[in-house]
């Protein structure tokens, strides 16, 4: 199967994105198309994977483009987890963001092991103000 990454919002399937994040699942909010494509075409570096011309994964990350850059919604359809389709997700975003700047992640509990590989690290200064502080906390986000 052919896999190909790419850059920009103007070939993603709203809706199909919005059922891959429900499906692998990711995070804790419920994703609308309307406001995801807001989220990506505010962002610095957007990319997507697809198989036959199909939407199977995808990524976005905002910078100032000096000093700081935070990568979002890193997500794969589950039949094609482990297949290194996340891992060229990462590094296309890597790859475009500003170079010696922090660069911070967002990550699903337990996937922690996977960010690591690219060299991040656990915060001991993060903190979160969450719209649904219980509901994050049951999920894993907030001590």
């Amino acid at each position: 199967m052919n896999i190909s990454i790419k850059y920009g919002t103007k070939h993603i399937d709203w809706v199909a994105l919005c059922e891959i994040i429900r499906l692998a699942p990711l995070g804790t909010v419920t994703r609308e198309p309307e406001k995801l494509k807001i989220a990506a075409e505010n962002s610095h570096t957007v990319c997507s994977a697809y198989a036959e011309e199909k939407i199977i994964g995808y990524g976005r990350a905002i910078s100032d483009s000096q000093y700081h850059s935070a990568i979002y919604d890193i997500v794969v359809l589950p039949e094609f987890q482990n297949q290194g389709i996340g891992k060229a997700i990462m590094e296309a975003l890597l790859d475009k963001l500003p170079k010696g700047g922090l660069v911070l992640i967002y990550v699903v509990p337990g996937k922690q092991n996977f960010y690591s590989k690219f060299g991040f690290g656990n915060l001991k200064t993060g903190m979160g103000l969450f719209p649904n502080p219980e509901k994050s906390k049951a999920q894993g986000y907030l001590e």
